[in-house]
């Protein structure tokens, strides 16, 4: 009778008689390693629903094991040489000239048709845009501007919303103005009692608060949700457009961030490293040999003059080369062996002293006295400098290469290439920013979302002849398309 039996990662099979026992190796390992990723996934959900308690309000965290995303992203991004100039790269290209009105219309037929933008003049709807600066708002131009900022740095924008106390009047303009409110000041909250079995959800918060998350003692400012199907319910509301992020019910995470994070921080220790190393290093990458009869010379020197001192009762020099030859109350003292180890040690401060250093001390000259053949002895340390620093800065480059795939930027439009050259090919700047160009239509989406909300609420006429504000990115013609007076008129800016 056949018979299979298995304890962990070993087992035995009988068959006819015959026994053979096995051994799976690394099952119980992988087993392992299958359930530590388990446990790590579960335990990163529950710390993704973490919430806390203000003034009577559930405010859900934002953030892995705190509440401070938007500055996590802040002082990753920030300490990088890269990021900070690729992200305003980014708003510049979806900001492009600057925000107009337009309408959609069809042209073509078949095959060929195609919806085209056309510019449009509206007074009354530039007016109220040009009135936020006058009524106290800031500009919509830096309102505009400010969102982009938020939304390549954390998926969403934020607005409040300002009303007119008429707001509900047949007539009237209802918003008086949007304004700017930064995401690193904001989390939504709720005041509902959610059950314990049930986790919390976007639908469920229906409050945002404002205020300094660094210091949670400090004032929060609490405000209603914006609540598009009925604006006009608070006079005053914010509104949070989000770019939502796959697998988060409440919050959106940049989907570049966590990929990147650790190359970014290795990217940024790169000059640390290399600093550190011109700082601390020996210029010459020597090693010293200290020699026995020096150190049996130097010895009885130091036990003679100490000798001498114990006799006379008082030492004629507190020091001698770096030895401390007296105890605190000013008394000589008798000479023990870690005064050779003081004066090894001070020989070595003065020769790493003098070569090492940020360039200043190269090209000078070490001068030592040699006993005999038995001087000390200087020699080229056997370490692989050379490809520490070559394997740093070949760590850099491929950081660069990382966060400019990551970002989703191809280089020839940033200004970034291999060995800081700048791409030589017009066609290859040109065709890869087309692309990334008419990728630029979701960002505008969210950028201006609650713009043309207010614009629709305001002159309802814009909703049937379909005029919204979007930005006027322009596609350069190639040079071979244009003339030499298209040229020029394309340099000055007209």
């Amino acid at each position: 009778m056949d018979k299979f039996e298995m304890n962990g990662d070993s087992g035995f099979y009988t068959s006819n008689g015959n026994v053979v026992t096995f051994e799976v190796q690394g099952a119980i390992s992988r087993d392992g390693m299958s359930n530590s990723e388990y446990h790590n996934l579960y335990a990163r959900y529950l710390n993704e629903n973490r919430t806390m308690q203000l003034q009577g309000f559930t405010v859900p965290i934002w953030g892995e094991g705190h509440n401070l995303y938007p500055q996590e992203v802040y002082n990753t991004v920030s300490d990088n040489k890269l990021l900070p100039e690729i992200l305003q790269k980014q708003v510049e290209f979806l900001f492009g000239r600057g925000p107009y009105l337009y309408t959609t219309i069809t042209e073509g037929e078949g095959k060929n048709k195609k919806q085209v933008r056309v510019p449009v003049e509206d007074e009354k709807i530039m007016s109220w845009l040009e009135s936020w600066e006058a009524n106290g708002y800031g500009h919509f131009w830096d309102y505009l501007i400010n969102l982009i900022e938020d939304f390549y740095h954390t998926n969403c924008c934020i607005t409040q919303y300002h009303f007119n106390v008429s707001r509900r009047v047949s007539g009237s303009i209802p918003v008086r103005a949007l304004s700017y409110q930064c995401s690193d000041r904001a989390r939504f909250a709720t005041n509902k009692q959610i059950p314990v079995n049930r986790q919390l959800s976007d639908a469920d918060c229906q409050y945002v608060i404002l205020g300094d998350w660094m210091a949670p003692a400090s004032e929060f400012e609490i405000y209603h949700r914006f609540d598009p199907a009925n604006p006009f319910v608070y006079p005053t509301a914010i509104s949070w457009v989000k770019d939502k992020t796959f697998g988060k019910s409440i919050y959106p995470f940049c989907r570049w961030f966590k990929g990147l994070q650790e190359w970014i921080k290795g990217s940024n220790l790169t000059p640390r490293y290399i600093n550190s190393y011109l700082r601390n290093a020996l210029n010459a990458h020597v090693h010293v040999i200290i020699p026995g009869s020096w150190y049996q010379h130097e010895k009885g020197v130091l036990e003679n003059i100490c000798r001498d001192n114990m006799i006379n009762g008082t030492a004629r020099s507190t020091y001698y080369k770096g030895v401390k030859l007296t105890d605190e109350s000013g008394n000589p003292v008798e000479f023990h062996e870690g005064m050779m180890e003081q004066l090894i040690n001070y020989q070595l401060r003065q020769i790493t002293k003098f070569l090492s250093g940020e360039g200043e001390n190269q090209g000078k000259l070490w001068a030592s006295t040699k006993w005999g053949e038995d001087g000390w002895e200087f020699k080229d340390f056997p370490g692989s400098f050379k490809e520490y620093m070559e394997a740093v800065i070949s760590y850099d480059k491929r950081a660069d290469q990382v966060i400019l795939a990551g970002k989703g930027i191809n280089a020839s439009i940033t200004n970034v290439e291999n060995d800081g050259v700048l791409s030589k090919s017009g066609s290859d700047v040109y065709y890869n920013y087309l692309i990334y160009a008419n990728a630029l239509v979701i960002a505008e989406f969210y950028v201006t979302q609650d713009i043309n909300r207010a614009i629709r609420y305001n002159f309802p006429y814009a909703v049937k002849e379909n005029i919204r504000l979007g930005f006027r990115i322009d596609i350069p013609s190639k040079q071979q398309e244009t003339t030499p007076a298209d040229r020029q008129e394309n340099v000055v800016g007209k």
